[in-house]
């Protein structure tokens, strides 16, 4: 007799299986434990169509309720019932108007304000007026031009300052170093003093 492979029992189990089906497969709708609910696209276009009639009837009350407080007559009679600490509370009172319009009057906002003084500082006078009693006596750098430094000579003072790209010389700071040239600049004001 031949040995049978597993191929073939699997092939016999499953042709017992479809020959005689089991009794405690089959579902019993009486015997079944949980609760069987079917739901369909009609059910639920019902259940959509009552949600949008809920909304727009609450929709409605709240415009009427809406309106009926627009509608509604205000009292700004002066018989406000207040207790005690409202009315010792008093607001702060107002200046004259001419207090305010003074003190911006002389005022221009793009200089420095001086506390002291209740005025705006007076102008520095021209850059290159203050910068012509100096005189560039050399430049020097390394191999990049960040590296750069100038050498300026205060003529009335004889005094040498040796300065690089950023730093200030009397407030004013150098903004740029160039071969034959330095630039400097004071708020929106720039002078160039040449070899």
């Amino acid at each position: 007799m031949a040995k049978e492979t597993a191929e073939q029992k699997l092939l016999k189990a499953l042709q017992k299986k479809t020959a005689s089906p089991d009794i405690s497969t089959t579902k019993n709708p009486n015997s079944s434990k949980g609760f069987n609910f079917s739901f369909s696209i009609l059910d639920l276009n019902k259940f959509l169509f009552l949600g949008i009639v809920i909304s727009i009837v609450v929709l409605v009350l709240q415009l009427r309720s809406g309106m009926a407080l627009l509608n509604k007559k205000m009292d700004y009679s002066d018989e406000i019932k207040t207790n005690s600490y409202q009315r010792d509370a008093r607001l702060p009172e107002a200046k004259a108007l001419k207090i305010y319009t003074d003190s911006f009057g002389n005022r221009n906002i793009f200089r420095p304000y001086d506390i002291n003084l209740g005025k705006a500082t007076q102008a520095q006078p021209n850059l290159a007026k203050r910068f012509s009693k100096y005189k560039l006596v050399g430049v020097a750098w390394l191999d990049l031009p960040e590296s750069a430094s100038i050498m300026i000579e205060d003529m009335q003072s004889k005094t040498t300052y040796i300065l690089k790209t950023g730093e200030k010389l009397e407030g004013v700071t150098i903004k740029t170093i160039y071969t034959d040239r330095v630039v400097f600049s004071y708020e929106n004001e720039e002078t160039t003093i040449k070899l």
